[in-house]
């Protein structure tokens, strides 16, 4: 079996075999390999078997008995080194919490949870593939009740992993993006209605050759977007334009490269949709660079969860997704799983305030100025 570079190959052993041991595959009392036998599976030394064995005893995990072997410990002897003494449990983890947004959510969820009595803790981590597997598998018996989470790789590894919880009943909630098909509880922004709204707008004030720019179709949130800019496009019977699509990034090319490739052809955009905020920034900078002024040139809808549009002064299209909102749902759905492990699936899909802002009419008629959406309406 090939051990992965990214974390020490003890770890990975050790790893491996505490996931058998908490999901049942090894029960207790069950005999474990011995050193040697771990050391030909792997096809490694016996010293990183040695210390996988070690850490699983002083975790408590197994025993060992000199002429017998090891064998797996009474599920009571665990180590549960994440307990908070005196307090109900739960953990939220997110890729960052620079973000507006992020920190709406985060807020939130801590607030909802305390008043239920659970104490909240928080991880802010950008995960590899082996990373959040590892996370989420040491989760389960870390003494915290249940998580909520980013799900940053939907690896067929961790959904295993996650419909493994689900058969033993440990509770979790995916937050901001869901995995097609998964039936388990989550709550997302709906990001087809989010794009398919801002396209809309653009299409309102006459343009026909909208832009879209992304960091990547990688999850669902990304895809959703694309999807709904799609739709708009086809209900106002424009043709989608491969050559008005730009990838920031190692899939697509530095920002300089997209933006001047796509304002050079020869029916050059009007407008640019942009995925996020941070899209945007770099967007209106290299549009500066090339000459063009914003709107008068171009103009630009954006989901704004940084309060982008407000900092700059710049006219634009924007939608904020509702994060208050993501941070309360998601923290009472948890709690709800906790306490009743087979209650129907939740899964919520939240709709974004879409704002015009002002000096961004082109050539809008006097009713279009306020735009009734599924969301509310604007300022």
């Amino acid at each position: 079996m090939e051990t992965p570079r990214e974390i020490p190959v003890y770890a990975f052993i050790k790893r491996e075999l505490k996931n058998q041991i908490e999901s049942g595959e090894l029960a207790e009392g069950t005999r474990l390999a011995s050193e040697h036998e771990l050391a030909r599976q792997y096809n490694v030394s016996r010293n990183p078997t040695r210390q996988a064995m070690r850490d699983l005893e002083l975790g408590g995990y197994i025993v060992r008995s000199p002429g017998r072997g090891s064998f797996v410990a009474p599920k009571a002897q665990w180590q549960k080194p994440l307990r908070v003494e005196g307090w109900r449990t739960v953990a939220l983890a997110c890729p960052e919490f620079e973000c507006h947004y992020t920190r709406s959510v985060v807020r939130r969820f801590n607030q909802t949870a305390a008043d239920k009595g659970f104490h909240t803790m928080f991880y802010f981590l950008r995960f590899s593939h082996e990373t959040e597997f590892e996370f989420l598998a040491n989760m389960r018996n870390s003494g915290v009740e249940g998580v909520a989470f980013w799900l940053q790789h939907a690896a067929e590894k961790t959904l295993d992993l996650l419909r493994k919880f689900q058969k033993s009943g440990y509770p979790f909630v995916l937050v901001d993006r869901y995995v097609r098909g998964f039936q388990t509880d989550f709550v997302v922004t709906d990001n087809e209605d989010i794009a398919y709204q801002l396209t809309k707008a653009l299409v309102r004030r006459k343009h026909k050759n909208i832009a879209y720019i992304t960091s990547g179709l990688d999850n669902t949130a990304a895809e959703d977007r694309f999807s709904g800019y799609r739709r708009a496009l086809k209900e106002a019977a424009i043709l989608f334009n491969v050559d008005l699509m730009g990838i920031f990034g190692s899939s697509g090319g530095s920002p300089a490269s997209v933006v001047s490739r796509i304002m050079a052809y020869r029916s050059r955009p009007t407008a640019f949709l942009c995925a996020d905020d941070g899209i945007a920034a770099n967007l209106l900078d290299e549009l500066a660079e090339l000459g063009f002024d914003v709107p008068g040139d171009v103009q630009v809808a954006l989901v704004d969860d940084n309060e982008l549009t407000e900092a700059l002064g710049i006219p634009m299209i924007s939608a904020v997704q509702a994060g208050d909102e993501m941070g309360r749902q998601s923290a009472e759905i948890l709690l709800e799983r906790i306490e009743s492990p087979q209650r129907t699936v939740q899964q919520r899909f939240l709709k974004a305030e879409l704002r015009v802002h002002a000096q961004v009419s082109r050539e809008a008629a006097p009713e279009e100025r306020r735009i009734q959406t599924s969301a509310g309406e604007t300022a």
